[in-house]
């Protein structure tokens, strides 16, 4: 099941590639947008820390993150760039629903068997429920962290200068990442059974049945991603300058093509057992 899901998904992509080069572009355009904020509002601040090997005092330092906290509050340079980047985050996370709306429609139409560019009239017949159940992962996600936070944040404190003591922190932050990953898992599901109009709770129903084969395809296709990552570090790091930009420049391809696949995947696990044929 979970071989068959990912092969089907990787057939998915081949129909779905103008899609894999729209999304490329689109985080390209943002990997540059981080770039000039950094080269331009990051950059200048960092240069002038004083840095002990550059003769700076304690002193020095301690007087820089004075005026550091002091600019966040009233120089209006760093806050025009704060918002900047606020705003453009906001923006992207309302995106996102639109862009996963548009990639539903397209493999419910090729599950139906129809051809052609489904994309952006998904976006717009599904972005806005697609949009809610975003709002509802973001709620459920922070749901959690209003009973962890306060108790994290006393072993926190404590854990300073006691590095076992940190260790307590494990258990409440992998338990988050496991609820988090449910709750994705779910809504996702929700998601294929809405837009496909098979029903929203029938489709949690089946993300129940098929959670192990569901976890396997995460697991698969995950390990895949990581490894395209380490590979790009590891061949920045040993080939520096052109060959390393070139690289970085390149990075969202693949990050961007197995998290395609991962969805395409687990819709066609979704619909083999909506639609057994």
């Amino acid at each position: 099941m979970v071989k068959s899901s990912i092969t089907r998904g990787w057939i998915s992509m081949k129909e779905q590639f103008y899609i894999l080069i729209l999304l490329f572009i689109y985080r390209l355009f943002w990997g540059y947008f981080l770039y000039k904020f950094i080269k331009s509002a990051v950059v200048p601040v960092l240069l002038r820390y004083p840095d002990a090997n550059a003769g700076g005092s304690g002193i020095g330092r301690l007087l820089y993150y004075i005026e550091g906290q002091t600019a966040l509050r009233t120089d209006p340079a760093v806050q025009h760039w704060l918002w900047l980047l606020l705003a453009l985050t906001v923006l992207r996370l309302l995106l996102t629903p639109f862009i996963r709306a548009g990639l539903l429609h397209e493999l419910h139409q090729e599950r139906a068997g129809a051809r052609g560019l489904f994309f952006f009239p998904g976006m717009k017949k599904y972005g806005l429920p697609v949009l809610l159940f975003s709002l509802a992962e973001w709620a459920l996600t922070l749901l959690p962290l209003y009973w962890l936070l306060p108790r994290m944040y006393r072993h926190l404190l404590s854990g300073v200068l006691d590095v076992p003591l940190l260790l307590k922190l494990v258990p409440y932050v992998l338990g988050w990442l496991l609820y988090l990953f449910l709750v994705r898992k779910l809504l996702l599901y929700m998601q294929f059974g809405y837009t496909a109009g098979t029903g929203m709770f029938s489709s949690m129903l089946i993300c129940l049945k098929v959670l192990l084969p569901s976890i396997g395809i995460s697991i698969i296709l995950g390990a895949g991603s990581l490894a395209v990552l380490l590979l790009c570090s590891a061949s920045a790091l040993l080939y520096p300058g052109l060959p390393a930009l070139m690289l970085r420049q390149a990075a969202p391809l693949p990050s961007t093509l197995f998290n395609m696949w991962g969805i395409a995947a687990q819709y066609h696990l979704w619909s083999s057992k909506s639609f057994p044929q």
